[in-house]
């Protein structure tokens, strides 16, 4: 477990790195998506960054040569300077973290760059002393842990501002940190004399969380490759670098590509709440409306112009398309032919190998089990949707995809009198924002402080947390869309928090609206709120899950289909009326009654049959992706398939969800993680139903039995704790079939 594969904060010998930009929430819908990672030996992990982002030379190449270079006798690359001798003349990886993160100049490509080059010198300097050291030493395990510690900030630090950073050198300094770091941690990953260092550690007598550490790092270092010979691991190593530079061409096409269409007549636009369009005035006679989030989703939902509602659906569908096209098959190409060099028969089997549900099996019968107790609510959306659209259009056969918010809308307001612009009036972004620091505060026993130090943009805030009155970490808010910016939402770890008193270090990134435009407000839609409650989830796990000394075992490190369970679980409060009524204010100061928050969730209940199966199909075409032979895959051929099977919607002619799904480079073959940790939030809030939702006692239950943690434990260890009993399926099929009143 140890040293996390750059800019994705993924483990390379460790459990799962930090979801994180585990943000996370589903692909499509409203829902943002976490960053995503290029794939690694042990399959990215959500913290990563979306690498995108500029060309590079920023930073310094690491200081070590690749594993093609190893001596025949141990398989250990040498390094090719006397990285002890120039480590000396470094300061202190933690005194150096200290000025980036606490005496920052975020605009300063070079800092940033010569921060990279000798945090990779401090790792390096740590290796040759891990050489250095006796089989069995008692000092092997800190010194890999030291290891991981020196990594662990440049890491997070780098993924973060390739995101979001404005100035164009900053972010190319940071993708160029994120591959050196990269080609360190893969060379460290197959280096045969540190493996068996690490195999002469005797965990017989060892506390549990060091012996954790050991047994997971070695597995992991098994799953890189360490143990296939010289010309396979040089091999291994090439894939990787390939991979990295593969996926920041990935998401940089998808970032950079913000479509539009422009509309003459305002009439056209129907149905949009009138702040919306205040904040859209036309120029030389055309408005403009892009692809963006803030954009996008209002005007599917609310739009009554079936022809503009699909040209704008077409246009975002298209992103990237058709420079994405190249850039997946050979990244399916490559982790295909890694997974067979490693003995797997696929990448899918590889990258669920180590996860809670273990194998690609169980995982095609999870599939299929979800889809059938979700095919009747299926059948019966789209029954009432195509009836209602058939009014407007009586030569209609199907839902199609932009049709999806828009009459969903429309039938909540028309069966269950609820207009989902009735709500919007109650949820100002910053009222938002106070009540879910202010809940989060009173329900685990936290404190947020606002801090005054600068910060990377204007609007962006800076805080600390406090937990029982003791700081714990310090974290940013980037809450609204600007240029070259990650366009989902995501928390995003920057450094791990330990109990030795290390400061945790994160950063939520979302794109909600701006109160610095229009009226000030900056309204809200309901399902934004539930994604902030969400998001938010994910910041505290990673910055509140402190236990122990070891950064890969610590925060949201925990097995990847686990990690969005505890910010899903969180969702529910963002449904809750004796919780919205403590924030959601109209402008007059007036809370949002109780009779309007339960007009809205059983509404909600209705368009649950479609939402979940649209989610089935992105589950499904990630795993089949990954099941498939790449070999001469047509993408648009999978993909037809794949509609066929498992979407409730045709696929529209010009539908290319394969050059701008992210999930596809971050999660790989794990969408199902989704659906996996959404069964295990509706098990753990069982416990809530039960004792109330506004219990602190339980609530702090739950802070220390499953949040505190990190990885320590495994995952249904932690459940079982928290529920008494063994997690089931009952709430989640429970929740799935009930039917709208």
């Amino acid at each position: 477990m140890l040293l996390r594969h750059l800019g994705q904060k993924a483990l390379i010998f460790g459990t799962l790195a930090a979801l994180a930009g585990s943000g996370c929430m589903p692909h499509d819908d409203r829902k943002p998506h976490q960053p995503e990672a290029p794939a690694a030996p042990n399959v990215p992990a959500a913290t990563v960054a979306d690498v995108v982002g500029g060309g590079g030379g920023m930073a310094a190449t690491a200081p070590t040569t690749a594993p093609a270079e190893a001596d025949a006798g141990n398989g250990a690359a040498e390094p090719s300077t006397d990285a002890g001798a120039a480590a000396a003349e470094l300061k202190d990886g933690e005194t150096a973290a200290k000025e980036m993160l606490e005496t920052p100049d975020w605009g300063n490509a070079e800092k940033l760059a010569t921060y990279c080059k000798e945090s990779i010198a401090r790792a390096a300097a740590v290796r040759e002393r891990i050489y250095g050291l006796p089989a069995g030493s008692p000092e092997l395990v800190d010194a890999f842990n030291q290891l991981e510690l020196e990594l662990d900030t440049p890491s997070g630090l780098s993924g973060l501002m390739f995101n979001v950073n404005p100035v164009e050198a900053v972010r190319d300094a940071a993708k160029q940190c994120e591959q050196d770091l990269s080609k360190f941690t893969t060379d460290v990953s197959l280096d045969r004399k540190l493996y068996d260092a690490l195999v002469s550690v005797q965990t017989a007598g060892m506390e549990p969380i060091p012996a954790r550490f050991v047994e997971h790092s070695l597995r992991d270092f098994r799953r890189a490759g360490v143990d296939k010979d010289e010309a396979t691991r040089k091999r291994i190593a090439e894939i990787q670098a390939r991979l990295v530079e593969l996926s920041q061409d990935y998401d940089k096409n998808v970032n950079g590509d913000v479509r539009f269409i422009e509309v003459e007549d305002p009439k056209r636009l129907e149905g949009l709440p009138q702040d919306w369009l205040d904040n859209h005035k036309p120029v030389d006679g055309k408005i403009k409306v892009t692809t963006d989030y803030p954009d996008f989703f209002p005007f599917e939902t609310y739009v009554k112009d079936d022809e503009l509602r699909h040209t704008l659906y077409q246009e975002f569908s298209q992103r990237a398309y058709p420079a994405n096209s190249d850039v997946l098959l050979e990244v399916l190409k490559l982790r295909k032919e890694l997974a067979t060099l490693l003995g797997y028969a696929s990448w899918a089997d590889y990258a669920i190998e180590d996860k809670m549900a273990k194998s690609a099996d169980t995982v095609e019968s999870f599939i299929k089990e979800v889809k059938q107790v979700t095919e009747p609510r299926t059948i019966a959306d789209l029954q009432v949707l195509l009836a209602r659209k058939k009014q407007d259009m009586p030569d209609a056969e199907h839902i199609m995809a932009h049709d999806r918010f828009y009459y969903i809308a429309v039938v909540h307001k028309e069966k269950f009198d609820f207009d989902p612009q009735s709500v919007r009036p109650y949820f100002a972004y910053e009222k938002v924002k106070q009540g879910v620091l202010d809940l989060y505060s009173e329900l685990f026993g936290l404190e947020f402080v606002k801090l005054d130090m600068p910060t990377w943009a204007p609007g962006v805030d800076a805080y600390e947390l406090k937990v029982d009155g003791q700081p714990a970490g310090r974290f940013f808010l980037d809450m609204h869309p600007r240029a070259d910016k990650y366009k989902h939402a995501a928390a995003f770890p920057i450094q791990t928090g330990l109990e030795s008193g290390r400061l945790g270090w994160a950063s939520l990134v979302c794109n909600f609206p701006d109160p610095a435009d229009g009226d000030g407000q900056a309204l809200m839609e309901h399902d934004d709120v539930v994604t902030f409650f969400h998001e938010f989830g994910h910041l505290v796990h990673a910055l509140i899950g402190r236990k122990g000394t070891f950064p890969s075992l610590a925060g949201f490190n925990v097995e990847w289909d686990f990690v969005e369970a505890p910010s899903q679980f969180l969702e529910e409060w963002a449904w809750r009326p004796e919780v919205l009524a403590r924030f959601a204010t109209d402008k007059d100061g007036k809370a949002i009654p109780a009779e309007l928050v339960q007009k809205m969730r059983d509404a909600d209940e209705f368009g649950k049959g479609v939402q979940l199966m649209r989610q089935i199909f992105y589950t499904a075409y990630s795993f089949f992706l990954h099941k498939a032979d790449p070999t001469d895959l047509d993408l648009d051929e999978f993909t037809t398939a794949m509609y066929n099977k498992y979407s409730p919607f045709p696929r529209d002619e010009k539908d290319k969800v394969y050059a701008n799904f992210g999930h596809l480079i971050g999660y790989s073959a794990l969408y199902y993680t989704y659906q996996w940790s959404l069964a295990i939030s509706k098990d753990l809030f069982t416990r809530f139903e039960k004792d109330g939702v506004l219990n602190k006692e339980t609530a702090l239950e739950y802070r220390h039995d499953i949040l505190e943690p990190g990885g320590t434990v495994d995952a249904d260890a932690m459940v079982e704790k928290f529920l008494g009993r063994p997690r089931n399926l009952d709430a989640y099929k429970a929740w799935i079939s009930k039917a709208p009143q």
